[in-house]
This record gives structure tokens, sequence and C-alpha cells, in this order.
């Protein structure tokens, strides 16, 4: 059960905003970096205290604080593989939280020793953007339980619905309907399949592509210009991704910039599942959380259920 725990007035709230985010079971957060480095050690530094205020344990893997901001990726893979089966295989450990996505957690995701990894088939593990390439391994391995949401870094950011929707989630809740918009409309439900167009894409052409039979399929994206997206969407279509989805759920494609909802039409056009726009996954604020083991509905009036 969840205590509610009042802010000390001493403290400003904003100090306190992830407090009672965690459920009781959740006691130790191990931090990993699979893909790039963060942006500076002292947002790291900040967002972990913002953790600790949480009450919960951190444990900061031992090479996930290498790496320069600018560089390609946080380290060599062989250490990143470390770090992230060292955190995994820790019996204190209750949930894993990435660092941060960027690029190069699809150099890792051969290099994991998968059938230790799966002695754990509950472990949470939190992150989206490149995070996507490890959240599709995990479900192709049946290892641990893939949550798209936000990172270390951006947690701090995200808005208070965002938030409530990870507190929810966490604890076993619903979280709070959203009313999506229709692009083709039509009652939907299945398990949800999140993740960024251009890593599903990347990742749906390696032995980890995700079965989306029966999936209620979540994409977002704040990088591809329009061309780059329809390019994504269409190679996805056309290797059959969306034939036996049981709807596509737009988050943002920020980087199509005014051609964003064009693009996501075009698209509604062209496959025969549900298709709608609107949910807040997004490189923004607005990023709720998806339990890729979770089941979602919506209704004839296009409200989200989860």
């Amino acid at each position: 059960m969840c205590i509610a725990v009042a802010l000390p007035l001493a403290v400003p709230a904003e100090e306190n905003r992830l407090a009672g985010i965690f459920p009781e079971w959740i006691k130790t957060v191990a931090l990993v970096a699979p893909a790039s480095p963060g942006t500076s050690r002292e947002k790291v530094d900040a967002a972990i205290s913002l953790l600790k205020k949480a009450g919960v344990k951190v444990k900061v893997m031992p090479n996930a604080r290498e790496g320069e901001p600018a560089g390609y990726t946080s380290i060599p893979a062989e250490k990143r593989v470390a770090d992230l089966e060292r955190a995994w295989l820790d019996p204190e450990v209750d949930l894993i939280l990435c660092i941060r996505g960027g690029v190069g957690t699809i150099d890792i995701v051969e290099k994991l020793d998968w059938a230790k990894l799966r002695t754990r088939p509950d472990l949470p593990v939190l992150g989206f953007s490149d995070i996507t390439v490890l959240h599709m391994a995990m479900l192709k391995e049946k290892a641990g339980h893939p949550y798209a949401s936000a990172s270390l870094l951006a947690l701090p950011d995200v808005d208070e619905a965002s938030l409530k929707s990870i507190q929810a989630v966490l604890h076993g809740r619903a979280p709070e309907p959203v009313v999506l918009t229709p692009l083709r409309g039509g009652e939907a439900s299945g398990v949800a399949l999140a993740g960024h167009l251009r890593l599903l894409e990347t990742v749906s052409r390696t032995r980890f592509r995700p079965e989306t039979r029966g999936k209620v399929i979540f994409i977002e994206s704040p990088d591809l210009a329009p061309v780059e997206a329809e390019k994504a969407l269409t190679s996805l279509r056309r290797s059959g991704f969306f034939d036996s989805c049981a709807a596509v759920v737009f988050g943002r494609l920020s980087g199509c910039g005014e051609r964003e909802e064009a693009v996501m039409r075009d698209f509604a056009e062209e496959v025969k599942c549900p298709v709608y726009m609107g949910f807040p996954y997004s490189h923004t604020s607005r990023n709720q959380m998806i339990d890729l083991f979770g089941k979602v509905m919506i209704d004839a009036a296009g409200r989200l259920r989860r």
C-alpha cells in the first residue's frame, strides 16, 4: 500500500517532486548508461539528489559516469554490458533507470548474457529513445520488465501528469485516461509496444524484431524530418510491422515541424488498423509512462485507458 508522505515545510516542493513516486518494494535503484553519456556531471548529480530525496537508495554503476558529453557513446560496449549485467544481477537492485538515451544501445544487445538476465524476468527497466533497442531485445529474450519512461536526466523536467502516470503505473494503478485524436477511428485493445520511430525501424531488421500481433503500438521521434519519418514508417509498413497490430498511437513527431500531423494522416491512409495521435509520449515534458507488459484499451470516442 502506498503511504503518503507530507512535504517538509522547510524544503521547497520542487525539490521533493518525486516524493512518493516509488512503491515501498522499490528500495534500490541502479543507474546505467547503455547508450550516450550524461550531458553534464552536474545534471546527473542533481537528478541523483532528487532520487535520493524520493526515499530510494541509488547505486551508480562503475562505468556510468565515464565518457565525454559530446562523445558518440558513453564508453566501450564491453563496459556498458558489464554495468548493465552487474546492475541486473545484483539482488539488492529493485529497478534499473537509464541515465539517458542517445546512441549506441544497438552495440550491446548482442553482447548481453541473456540466459543470466532471464533469471530476473520481472526487473523493471526504465528509459526511452535509444533505450527502445534494449526494450525490444528484452521482449524478444523474455528478460526483465520494460517500461517506456523518462530517463534519469529527463525525469526532473517531466510535467505533473507524466509524474502521476509514472507513480500510478509503478504502484499498479491505472493512470488517468487520455483522450486521443482519431486519424483512422475504431475501438482497439491490446498489450502496449512503444518506441522511437527510427529505432523501431532499425531493430525490425535484427533478430530482436518485436512481435506486433495484437499490440497497440506507440511511436514518437524528436529528430526525424518529414521525409525521414515517412521513409521509416513506410519501411516498417512494407515489412509487415503493422499488419496484425491492434492500433497505432502517435506521440510527437516533433522533427517534422509543421508537417507533423500530415505525416501521421498520410500514414493512417496506408494501414488498416485504427490510428490515433495526441498521446503524451515525446522528448518533452509531456512523457507519460507506458508499461510494455500492460494492456491498453481505446474506446470509440478515442479515450485511452491503461
